[in-house]
């Protein structure tokens, strides 16, 4: 049996298969959006957002939580709820995405009601992406100045060795000494 794919952004949601979580792939560097919703017809007490898998009464360790007119914690800014938060969309974009960012993330909506508790434990893969094309071209940017550094220092050098071996031409310090010999022979005169 093919299990549909739910398209969310650039990125793709599959459904869980029994005993594991829903997956969200991303690319390194880009957005990424964890998917949570809840009945808009509940009234929210509040959404939190953790790493981890969903435990019965904790979202594991807390990267954001608000209970919907604001953001009282946020360990980064990086992590945004959705904006339409109260109207059922409790989601989460984590802006320029790691590959440390892969792993397992839990939504916890509670709501007013006494069933209401809804969690939601997903599974995020943040493949290798414009993180890693940056961090590349950095070092190549680096090393072809490095190079460049290098080459002309050695040119500098070579022209420097040779114009010293040429005869009668005077080295930086024989004319330095020369000039001060000079000065000198014409204070004393």
């Amino acid at each position: 049996m093919m299990l549909p794919q739910v398209f969310i952004s650039a990125f793709i949601l599959l459904p869980a298969a029994s005993g594991s979580f829903p997956e969200v792939y991303g690319m390194g560097g880009d957005p990424v959006t964890l998917p949570c919703f809840y009945p808009e017809s509940r009234v929210l007490s509040f959404v939190c957002w953790g790493r981890g898998e969903c435990a019965s009464d904790t979202c594991g360790q807390t990267l954001v939580w608000t209970d919907g007119n604001r953001v009282h914690y946020r360990t980064s800014g990086r992590y945004q709820i959705n904006a339409q938060l109260l109207q059922g969309n409790a989601s989460l974009t984590i802006e320029d995405a790691y590959e440390s960012d892969s792993g397992l993330f839990c939504c916890r909506v509670e709501m007013k009601g006494w069933d209401g508790v809804q969690t939601l434990t997903t599974s995020l893969q943040v493949r290798p992406g414009s993180n890693s094309t940056r961090k590349k071209g950095l070092a190549i940017g680096l090393s072809i100045f490095l190079l460049l550094l290098v080459l002309v220092s050695t040119l500098v050098i070579t022209n420097y060795i040779l114009m010293k071996k040429r005869p009668g031409s005077p080295s930086l310090v024989s004319l330095c000494v020369s000039k001060t010999r000079t000065l000198l022979n014409k204070e004393v005169a």
